[in-house]
């Protein structure tokens, strides 16, 4: 396979990702409001449970609960004052310890400082970026 069928190859597979990708989200909101539609129907039925080809479906109550947009630390003062300081975990986020650790590595000879050592993975590969190539004339 000459190295241009090799590219076409990688940006197809490249478009068939973000299609994927896209199309995942699609099902994901069809998913759901099939979902709401069915227990809405199965509410207004008084219909806890139908079983239909093999498959028991059951009407069942939730509730989720997430972080309030900008209230990290009083959310986390309160988990603290009823006992609930075992949910608090640090986290270093995955992007930010990449931008961190490259810069440390480019003041360092490329090399992290040796306090890191045994604490971050280092894996170095080629990768191929892909961009919208501007337009150019030929001369």
């Amino acid at each position: 396979m000459s190295i241009m069928e090799q590219l076409d190859a990688y940006r197809a597979l490249l478009d068939k990702k973000e299609q994927l990708a896209e199309a995942v989200k699609e099902n994901n909101r069809a998913i759901e409001a099939a979902r709401d539609a069915l227990a809405d129907s199965m509410v207004s039925e008084e219909t806890v449970q139908i079983v239909r080809d093999g498959y028991s479906y059951t009407l069942t109550p939730k509730t989720k609960y997430s972080k309030a947009a900008g209230q990290d630390e009083a959310l986390m003062d309160a988990l603290r004052n009823y006992g609930l300081g075992s949910l608090i975990r640090e986290t270093v986020n995955a992007q930010s310890l990449q931008g961190a650790m490259s810069a440390l590595a480019e003041e360092n000879d490329d090399e992290l400082p040796e306090e890191f050592e045994g604490l971050v993975n280092v894996y170095t590969f080629n990768d191929v970026t892909r961009r919208k190539a501007r337009a150019f004339h030929k001369q």
